[in-house]
Protein backbone atom coordinates (compact mmCIF):
# COMPACT_ATOMS: atom_id res chain seq x y z
CA UNK A 1 0.00 0.00 0.00
CA UNK A 2 1.32 3.41 -0.95
CA UNK A 3 1.62 5.98 1.81
CA UNK A 4 1.36 8.99 -0.50
CA UNK A 5 -1.28 11.58 -1.13
CA UNK A 6 -2.42 11.97 -4.71
CA UNK A 7 -4.76 13.91 -6.93
CA UNK A 8 -7.74 12.85 -9.00
CA UNK A 9 -7.92 14.17 -12.53
CA UNK A 10 -9.45 13.92 -15.96
CA UNK A 11 -7.57 13.53 -19.23
CA UNK A 12 -7.85 16.59 -21.44
CA UNK A 13 -5.73 15.39 -24.36
CA UNK A 14 -2.24 14.87 -25.68
CA UNK A 15 0.39 17.36 -26.79
CA UNK A 16 4.15 17.54 -27.05
CA UNK A 17 6.88 19.59 -25.48
CA UNK A 18 10.35 20.26 -26.83
CA UNK A 19 13.52 19.79 -24.80
CA UNK A 20 16.54 22.11 -25.08
CA UNK A 21 18.16 19.87 -27.71
CA UNK A 22 15.01 19.99 -29.88
CA UNK A 23 13.80 16.50 -29.03
CA UNK A 24 10.00 16.17 -29.03
CA UNK A 25 8.46 14.45 -25.99
CA UNK A 26 4.78 13.38 -26.03
CA UNK A 27 2.87 14.37 -22.88
CA UNK A 28 -0.63 13.82 -21.56
CA UNK A 29 -2.52 16.86 -20.31
CA UNK A 30 -4.58 16.26 -17.16
CA UNK A 31 -7.10 18.51 -15.44
CA UNK A 32 -6.49 18.23 -11.70
CA UNK A 33 -8.22 21.45 -10.70
CA UNK A 34 -10.97 21.27 -8.14
CA UNK A 35 -9.40 18.65 -5.84
CA UNK A 36 -10.46 19.26 -2.27
CA UNK A 37 -10.33 17.35 0.99
CA UNK A 38 -13.74 15.93 1.85
CA UNK A 39 -12.83 13.99 4.98
CA UNK A 40 -9.80 13.23 7.12
CA UNK A 41 -9.82 9.75 8.67
CA UNK A 42 -7.70 8.99 11.72
CA UNK A 43 -6.82 5.90 13.70
CA UNK A 44 -8.87 7.11 16.67
CA UNK A 45 -12.11 7.57 14.74
CA UNK A 46 -11.87 5.15 11.81
CA UNK A 47 -9.04 2.72 12.57
CA UNK A 48 -6.68 3.98 9.85
CA UNK A 49 -5.18 7.21 8.53
CA UNK A 50 -6.46 8.49 5.20
CA UNK A 51 -7.52 11.59 3.34
CA UNK A 52 -10.66 11.47 1.23
CA UNK A 53 -10.27 13.65 -1.88
CA UNK A 54 -13.27 14.98 -3.83
CA UNK A 55 -13.04 15.83 -7.52
CA UNK A 56 -15.47 17.32 -10.02
CA UNK A 57 -18.90 18.70 -9.41
CA UNK A 58 -22.34 17.20 -9.29
CA UNK A 59 -25.84 18.55 -8.88
CA UNK A 60 -26.86 18.46 -5.20
CA UNK A 61 -30.11 16.75 -6.20
CA UNK A 62 -28.11 13.84 -7.69
CA UNK A 63 -26.25 13.07 -4.43
CA UNK A 64 -27.69 10.72 -1.80
CA UNK A 65 -28.35 12.04 1.69
CA UNK A 66 -25.34 10.39 3.30
CA UNK A 67 -22.89 12.00 0.89
CA UNK A 68 -24.78 15.31 0.95
CA UNK A 69 -24.32 15.41 4.72
CA UNK A 70 -20.63 14.61 4.40
CA UNK A 71 -20.12 17.37 1.80
CA UNK A 72 -22.08 19.86 3.94
CA UNK A 73 -20.01 18.99 7.01
CA UNK A 74 -16.79 19.60 5.06
CA UNK A 75 -18.20 22.82 3.56
CA UNK A 76 -17.55 21.81 -0.05
CA UNK A 77 -19.77 21.44 -3.09
CA UNK A 78 -21.04 18.01 -4.15
CA UNK A 79 -18.38 15.99 -5.98
CA UNK A 80 -18.60 13.50 -8.82
CA UNK A 81 -15.69 11.37 -7.55
CA UNK A 82 -14.42 10.48 -4.08
CA UNK A 83 -11.07 8.72 -3.60
CA UNK A 84 -9.17 7.79 -0.44
CA UNK A 85 -5.42 8.02 -0.07
CA UNK A 86 -3.72 6.36 2.90
CA UNK A 87 -1.11 8.63 4.46
CA UNK A 88 1.33 8.56 7.37
CA UNK A 89 0.11 9.48 10.84
CA UNK A 90 2.36 12.55 11.09
CA UNK A 91 0.85 14.06 7.90
CA UNK A 92 -2.80 13.74 8.97
CA UNK A 93 -2.69 16.98 10.96
CA UNK A 94 -1.72 18.97 7.82
CA UNK A 95 -5.13 18.44 6.18
CA UNK A 96 -8.51 19.81 7.18
CA UNK A 97 -11.84 19.23 5.40
CA UNK A 98 -12.30 21.80 2.65
CA UNK A 99 -8.57 22.25 1.95
CA UNK A 100 -7.93 22.73 -1.78
CA UNK A 101 -5.24 20.48 -3.27
CA UNK A 102 -3.33 21.51 -6.38
CA UNK A 103 -0.53 20.24 -8.60
CA UNK A 104 1.92 22.43 -6.62
CA UNK A 105 2.42 19.47 -4.26
CA UNK A 106 4.61 17.87 -6.96
CA UNK A 107 8.08 19.05 -7.96
CA UNK A 108 9.34 19.39 -11.52
CA UNK A 109 10.71 16.09 -12.79
CA UNK A 110 9.15 14.05 -10.00
CA UNK A 111 8.01 10.54 -10.98
CA UNK A 112 4.33 9.88 -10.30
CA UNK A 113 2.13 6.79 -10.55
CA UNK A 114 -0.87 7.25 -12.82
CA UNK A 115 -3.88 4.93 -12.87
CA UNK A 116 -6.59 5.30 -15.48
CA UNK A 117 -9.81 3.78 -16.69
CA UNK A 118 -10.63 3.46 -20.36
CA UNK A 119 -13.89 4.83 -21.67
CA UNK A 120 -14.70 1.49 -23.29
CA UNK A 121 -15.63 0.79 -26.88
CA UNK A 122 -18.68 -1.40 -26.42
CA UNK A 123 -19.18 -4.71 -28.20
CA UNK A 124 -16.57 -5.18 -30.90
CA UNK A 125 -16.89 -7.67 -33.72
CA UNK A 126 -14.40 -10.45 -34.29
CA UNK A 127 -12.46 -8.52 -36.93
CA UNK A 128 -11.71 -5.64 -34.60
CA UNK A 129 -11.36 -7.74 -31.46
CA UNK A 130 -8.99 -10.39 -32.85
CA UNK A 131 -7.27 -8.25 -35.52
CA UNK A 132 -8.56 -10.36 -38.38
CA UNK A 133 -8.64 -9.11 -41.94
CA UNK A 134 -11.94 -9.13 -43.75
CA UNK A 135 -12.61 -10.31 -47.31
CA UNK A 136 -12.86 -8.04 -50.29
CA UNK A 137 -16.03 -6.00 -50.45
CA UNK A 138 -16.56 -6.60 -54.17
CA UNK A 139 -17.23 -9.47 -56.57
CA UNK A 140 -20.18 -11.13 -54.92
CA UNK A 141 -19.16 -10.82 -51.31
CA UNK A 142 -22.35 -9.95 -49.47
CA UNK A 143 -22.96 -11.16 -45.96
CA UNK A 144 -19.75 -13.12 -45.40
CA UNK A 145 -17.62 -9.99 -45.10
CA UNK A 146 -17.92 -9.56 -41.32
CA UNK A 147 -18.51 -13.15 -40.29
CA UNK A 148 -15.71 -14.64 -38.19
CA UNK A 149 -15.76 -17.93 -40.12
CA UNK A 150 -15.01 -16.23 -43.45
CA UNK A 151 -12.56 -13.64 -42.15
CA UNK A 152 -9.19 -14.78 -43.35
CA UNK A 153 -7.76 -17.88 -44.87
CA UNK A 154 -4.62 -17.29 -42.81
CA UNK A 155 -6.54 -18.36 -39.71
CA UNK A 156 -6.74 -22.17 -39.67
CA UNK A 157 -10.15 -23.69 -39.22
CA UNK A 158 -10.53 -25.93 -36.18
CA UNK A 159 -9.96 -29.59 -36.88
CA UNK A 160 -13.16 -31.64 -36.74
CA UNK A 161 -13.52 -33.69 -33.60
CA UNK A 162 -14.23 -37.36 -33.96
CA UNK A 163 -16.87 -38.55 -31.57
CA UNK A 164 -16.79 -42.31 -31.01
CA UNK A 165 -20.51 -42.80 -31.40
CA UNK A 166 -20.64 -40.84 -34.65
CA UNK A 167 -17.68 -42.54 -36.38
CA UNK A 168 -18.39 -44.91 -39.21
CA UNK A 169 -17.08 -48.40 -38.39
CA UNK A 170 -14.28 -49.65 -40.66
Amino acid sequence: MSEKLGLVGRKIGMTRIFEEDGKSVPVTVLDVSGNRVACVKTVESDGYNAVQVAFGSKKPSRVNKALAGQFAKAGIEAAATLKEFHIDEDKVAEFKPGTVLSADMFTAGQKVDVTGTTIGKGFAGAIKRHHFSSNRASHGNSVTMLNVVFCSFAVPFPAPRAVKSLCVPP
